[in-house]
């Protein structure tokens, strides 16, 4: 009986496994997508806004479960704070870069006449707000997390002692 478990249970981890691929291929065919018709199409927002709710919603979802069981966001807990600062760094580039070129080619013109400098300064204001904003959300997060797995553990310590 036990082998069987066993093999249940290895089968259950691949299947799982095989749809937290299929997920992740999903979203970054959304994120795909909503580039594509955000930067080569011009579209408004109204145009993507599915995409990009089939990308928030489950993101969010994720991250709620996530603080309400206690699991910790970052699997490295000895670098949680380089890993904060990682990807903050990593959305500050991405947000920089993707509000770069939809300005330069709604803007050329007046970049052009006006010369390079206003537009650097711009993608550096978007870079250095970006990351900060990122980095605030996902610090807030990580205390929300922290708190509940702080609260689960007290209830562990007070359920061990009650026995």
């Amino acid at each position: 009986m036990k082998n069987k478990n066993l093999q249940d249970e290895r089968i259950l981890s691949q299947h799982r496994k095989v749809y937290s691929e299929a997920y992740f291929i999903s979203i970054i065919l959304l994120i795909i997508s909503l580039g594509l018709q955000q930067l080569l199409f011009n579209a408004s927002l109204e145009q993507y806004a599915a995409e990009l709710i089939c990308i928030l919603i489950p993101a969010v979802y994720i991250i709620i479960r996530h603080i309400i069981l206690g699991l910790d966001l970052y699997s490295d807990k000895q670098h949680k704070k380089r890993i904060l600062l990682l990807y903050s760094l990593l959305a500050g580039f991405m947000v920089t870069i993707l509000n770069g070129i939809r300005n330069y080619i709604n803007y050329a013109d007046v970049y052009k006449r006006n010369g390079i400098g206003y537009f650097i300064a711009v993608l550096f204001i978007t870079f250095i707000s970006a990351a900060a904003l990122v980095f605030i959300i996902l610090s807030c997060l990580n205390y929300l997390s922290i708190r509940k797995q702080e609260k689960i553990q007290k209830q562990f310590d007070e359920n061990e002692q009650d026995n």
